[in-house]
């Protein structure tokens, strides 16, 4: 068995910021990923600057990822996974499932920080996704970006002339029974739409949506430089269903034109669906065997601070990089003063 003060489910941006400020503040921690890398859902973002930076925080989860990995006070454990917990509050002794079998720690307190999972667009099968090959998400547009720097339709790799966006996918839903707005739907899709503008000033975008949530300081500037551009128009009206075949490089995108209310069908090349955020799969697992509850949405609530248990990032609620960063760094002081009253 080996000794140490916290254990971190979760090695995402909310994690690692948490460890690097629990290290700052000299305490030691664990960090216990299920993936093979470290990083999380943030860690397979791309850079969306412009003709500046668009203020992603992309960048931002690389720095601490190099940070945490030079840290002496965090260790790091790929491919776990937390089995059983017993002890009490200040007295933890954690199973930790790794493929080379199992290992055990005594710590004082537990962080969860498992983020969210995204929604499966399959659901929304009137959007086509999985059905026609240039209907895609934002995750596979990231991928794009990561990958090989540029935007283009994966029927035939050619620059597509005109995208549309579509917001609000597995969000504000009553039909799936997703009511809650995924917060970062809109700032993502809006940065996508700068910087693919800036790479290929000939391509038209437009942006559905029914609001347009803002997320952070710079944000109303975005939106602002995004309604200056001739080439990106705002339309509010989310569509109703896409139309094509399987190999057809166009798509008919049906929606009601919010001027005249008619409906009307528009011909793109390209469909991004904006996905939102959804409780993980096994939050419930993990919810029982800790003692977290869960609010209505399905994502946790923060334990009572004597349990010596603490939750923070994507798992509480939808929320970017910068606002699970900075959860991270509070919950880093609730456990501060948590261990210091031990």
């Amino acid at each position: 068995m080996t000794s140490g003060k916290v254990l971190i489910v979760g090695g995402g941006i909310a994690g690692v910021t948490a460890a690097l400020e629990l290290a700052q503040l000299g305490i030691a921690s664990t960090i216990v990923e299920r993936e093979a890398h470290l990083g999380g859902q943030a860690g397979s973002l791309a850079c969306k600057a412009a003709d500046q930076c668009n203020r992603c925080f992309a960048c931002v989860v690389e720095t601490q990822m190099e940070e945490v990995r030079r840290e002496p006070q965090v260790s790091v454990i790929l491919e776990g996974s937390l089995g059983r917990v017993t002890g009490e509050p200040g007295r933890f002794e954690a199973e930790i499932q790794t493929r080379d079998g199992q290992t055990r720690l005594e710590v004082s307190a537990l962080l969860i920080a498992t983020g969210a999972d995204l929604f499966d667009a399959r659901r929304k099968r009137e959007y086509g996704y999985g059905i026609f090959q240039n209907v895609i998400t934002a995750r596979d547009l990231d991928g794009m970006l990561r990958s090989e720097g540029r935007v283009y339709r994966p029927s035939d790799g050619a620059v597509p002339s005109k995208i549309a966006f579509f917001q609000c996918v597995g969000s504000r839903d009553e039909a799936i029974g997703h009511l809650w707005c995924s917060k970062v739907c809109c700032a993502y899709a809006l940065r996508f739409i700068r910087a693919i503008r800036h790479h290929s000033p000939g391509t038209k975008t437009t942006f559905f949506y029914t609001d347009i949530q803002p997320l952070g300081r710079s944000f109303e500037s975005l939106v602002e430089s995004c309604r200056l551009d001739e080439g990106i128009r705002l339309v509010r009206s989310l569509p109703s269903k896409v139309y094509g075949h399987r190999t057809s490089t166009d798509l008919g995108v049906r929606f009601i034109e919010p001027t005249s209310g008619e409906i009307v069908q528009e011909a793109f090349d390209l469909v991004v669906l904006s996905i939102g955020m959804a409780p993980r799969h096994d939050a419930e697992e993990l919810a029982s065997a800790l003692h977290i509850l869960k609010n209505q949405e399905g994502f946790y609530r923060s334990p009572p601070h004597q349990s010596g248990v603490f939750v923070s990032g994507a798992c509480k609620g939808p929320t970017d990089i910068a606002g699970s960063m900075m959860d991270a760094r509070a919950t880093a002081l609730k456990i501060d003063e948590y261990l210091g009253g031990l």
